[in-house]
């Protein structure tokens, strides 16, 4: 799982039963935050600012209100001036009700460190999407990429594992996605870097269950892949998230609550593949502009007008930075020498910033980086003055 100790965004939680905890980030006061439960009982106007998250545990609805609470809830949701990340707690008992653009629906014992991170990973993950889906916009889906083997097929689910439910998973999950068995990590792994899966079910004995999830996630391409890891106790459940679980399915669950758990899974991990897909071929054919005298002007100055006001929606800024010598304290070389170092400074940017940042040769600009995170900047310059110091220009 990507590790991620920051909100991309900053907004007040609203939350039913459960408050996630807060890192040490300047994150807003929690008087900010908003009792869901209070707000439905009174039928208050939902306050405008954009949560950071959304978080309802649906123990803290008595059962008969409960239909109504997220009836009321889904049009608030919907009404956001964007998408955040909504989390629905539960146990495999509980009848989980239909809800607007849920992320996850989460075994209740997720601890709150490991909550807050789960925040942390999917507010970046929307940001990604949405820097897809403009990219796709702006530049063209750029058909001539291909894409890479983990990121390409129908949507799948694998499951890890000789627990003999293998039926009881093909069951609980939509007769669209297809079911793949895997004995164990290294065929799991094998199976993954030859065809793309959605969600993996980790179905074995506590102690296989770690080996394998540490296998699946210390490897770059998988690391942002729903993993559910099935067990018995509680304490095993939050050592299971600790080392990298997306959900614990815990005990029994109802079969319609299951499916409904393996749904939202499979959907976000859906949509993070075809973001990282768009954005590999979308990164590949930017580096083959570097040879072709770079975007347009036009090209570029659209991309930064959707992609700021899609951040602007989060109360989010954009950084450009221009990649030139004078802005690191370099006398600009001439001829060859100025090409080389542009592709210099070009590579470093590349290697340094996120793969939702857009990193570029402009066409009577010169080389840009445009950042999405407010660390970013201070990041690249540090990096930058770093190698140029030690190179001989």
């Amino acid at each position: 799982m990507d590790v991620e100790t920051s909100l991309s965004w900053r907004g007040p939680y609203w939350y039913a039963g459960r408050r996630p905890i807060r890192n040490n980030f300047a994150d807003l006061p929690e008087d900010l935050d908003v009792s869901l439960t209070q707000f439905f009982a009174r039928g208050g106007q939902m306050p405008s600012a954009v949560p950071a998250a959304v978080v309802v545990d649906i123990a803290a609805v008595p059962d008969p209100e409960r239909k109504p609470f997220f009836d009321w809830l889904s049009p608030q949701i919907q009404a956001l001036s964007c998408e955040v990340p909504v989390y629905i707690l539960t146990d495999g008992q509980d009848h989980v009700p239909q809800v607007s653009n849920v992320t996850a629906i989460l075994e209740r014992q997720v601890p709150d460190d490991v909550l807050l991170m789960l925040i942390c990973i999917h507010q970046r993950a929307l940001i990604r999407s949405d820097e897809a889906r403009i990219r796709r916009q702006v530049f063209g889906s750029n058909p001539a990429a291909e894409p890479a083997p983990h990121h390409s097929g129908t949507s799948s689910l694998l499951v890890i594992g000789l627990s003999g439910r293998f039926l009881e998973w093909q069951a609980a999950s939509d007769h669209k996605v297809e079911v793949i068995g895997a004995f164990d990590g290294n065929m799991a792994t094998e199976f993954m870097s030859q065809r793309a899966f959605d969600a993996v079910v980790i179905d074995t004995n506590f102690e296989e269950s770690i080996d394998y999830m540490q296998q699946i996630r210390r490897d770059a391409r998988f690391a942002g892949i729903p993993v559910l890891a099935v067990c018995e106790g509680e304490y095993d459940a939050q050592v299971l998230f600790r080392n990298g679980a997306s959900d614990v399915l815990l005990g029994s669950n109802l079969k319609e609550t299951l499916s409904k758990r393996l749904e939202a899974a499979i959907r976000f991990g859906k949509r993070r593949r075809l973001a990282d897909r768009v954005l590999a071929q979308s990164h590949n054919w930017l580096r083959q502009q570097f040879k072709e005298g770079g975007l347009s002007v036009q090209k570029y100055t659209s991309y930064l007008e959707t992609c700021s006001d899609m951040l602007a929606s989060r109360g989010l800024d954009l950084w450009e930075m221009r990649l030139i010598p004078e802005n690191f304290g370099v006398t600009p070389p001439v001829g060859d020498a100025l090409h080389e170092l542009q592709s210099t400074l070009l590579s470093i940017a590349d290697a340094t910033s996120r793969d939702e940042d857009l990193v570029c040769l402009v066409h009577e600009l010169g080389p840009v980086a445009v950042l999405k995170n407010e660390a970013g900047p201070e990041n690249l310059r540090r990096r930058i003055h770093s190698i140029i110091a030690h190179t001989v220009l």
